[in-house]
């Protein structure tokens, strides 16, 4: 298990390897409690091998949330989540969360950027998403503050309003087998 995770530190990471998966950016506070408290943000791991998160920053370019040590596996998803105790509370406790110091990048219920930054200072991903992603002619879009996440729908596609989609169901990240975190929607 060292060896494993020896390598995966090793490996130079490129953009590409750790995508921003799901934005859970406002949720139905009224439902669930705080809304800066049920924050969360999924990044999926699209590559052929393990990746150690250690080091790696994701900014809004106020706040900086720096990943602890964490292999995500090839294929596999993990949460970061805005406060552990309330997530765990809204979600249940069988997904594995992704350790992080830092202050949490509080994420704005309108317009924010996202940027996903490698160990080194590479960007491996960034996003500018808006509240009218998934919007309906008038009506607003269910990410808006209606209990559902903006989800990618293809991990290889362009990072930008064609290719995110409001969540089919609430949002309600779940865990496979293994503890890894699994959304309804997302690609795998």
């Amino acid at each position: 298990m060292i060896f494993v995770l020896v390598c995966a530190a090793l490996i130079s990471q490129s953009p590409g390897d750790i995508i921003l998966n799901e934005i859970m950016y406002n949720p139905d506070g009224s439902t669930l409690g705080l809304d800066e408290h049920l924050e969360w943000i999924e990044i999926y791991n699209p590559s052929s091998e393990g990746i150690n998160l250690a080091g790696m920053m994701i900014s809004d370019g106020n706040n900086q949330v720096f990943l602890g040590h964490y292999l995500l596996s090839p294929g596999s998803y993990g949460v970061i989540c805005a406060n552990d105790l309330s997530f765990k509370a809204a979600y249940g406790t069988e997904i594995r969360l992704i350790p992080w110091s830092g202050e949490w990048t509080r994420l704005r219920n309108s317009t924010d950027e996202l940027i996903l930054y490698s160990e080194d200072g590479t960007v491996m991903e960034s996003i500018r998403y808006d509240q009218s992603w998934g919007a309906s002619g008038t009506e607003p879009s269910p990410a808006d503050g209606d209990g559902a996440s903006l989800e990618r729908i293809d991990p290889a596609g362009p990072n930008d309003s064609t290719n995110w989609q409001p969540s089919e169901d609430y949002a309600n990240p779940t865990a496979d087998a293994g503890g890894d975190a699994v959304c309804w929607g997302t690609p795998g």
